[in-house]
């Protein structure tokens, strides 16, 4: 009969502790290759989100330049997108149209003579009409002589967006020594001050880049 002795291993096991050691030592290689700030941001994970969060590097790295910075872009506007619904309503045509009384092509003819705002998701190209822009079932006077005075292209779904993102931030309308009195900016457009006030600072943020 013959006897295993402790300096003997099975072979399935000799196979697996192979595999293991194969492994680990391309998990070494992968982990050469993560950056610093991914080492960082990892460590502080639990364990299979850390893995996940190193395992991207690799399918990041064999990406170009250029495709890398235009998935970043798409990131940033679907924040962006996330960002407004989170501080205003935005409404779809239907309930535009709804409140509005018009048809959806009446709509979009408004939109395009620069009578609404409409916010562009860039994801899948809908238009969302903002609710603060409506007052009794029609759109507020202060909205088309706002976008006629900040000469904003209402055909350009960019330009059209960086209105919206400014007016629903937020501003501290409040005169110095008084508590401090943040709202979103849309809130205060029909008084003429803080109009003012909104308009410098679209100007203001437009020649910073911002």
């Amino acid at each position: 009969m013959s006897v295993i002795t402790h300096d003997a291993m099975h072979p399935a096991l000799a196979h697996v502790e192979a595999a293991k050691a194969a492994l680990r030592e391309r998990f070494e290689e992968h982990l050469e290759r993560a950056s610093a700030v991914v080492v960082l941001k990892a460590v502080a994970l639990a364990d299979e989100k850390a893995f996940a969060a190193l395992a991207r590097v690799e399918v990041e790295a064999k990406r170009s330049i250029a495709t890398r910075n235009q998935e970043a872009v798409a990131r940033m506007k679907a924040r962006a997108f996330e960002r407004v619904t989170s501080r205003c309503e935005l409404l779809d045509a239907k309930a535009a149209c709804e409140i509005l009384g018009i048809t959806k092509q009446a709509l979009s003819q408004k939109a395009k003579a620069g009578k609404l705002l409409a916010y562009t998701n860039t994801g899948n190209r809908r238009k969302f009409y903002p609710s603060f822009q409506f007052s009794g079932n029609k759109p507020r006077p202060v909205i088309e002589a706002l976008i006629s005075s900040l000469d904003v292209d209402p055909a350009d779904a960019e330009a059209m967006n960086t209105l919206v993102q400014h007016l629903v931030g937020r501003m501290d309308y409040s005169d110095p020594g008084e508590p401090s009195n943040v709202m979103p900016r849309f809130e205060v457009l029909d008084d003429p001050v803080a109009l003012e006030i909104i308009t410098r600072d679209y100007h203001n943020a437009l020649m910073a880049g911002q």
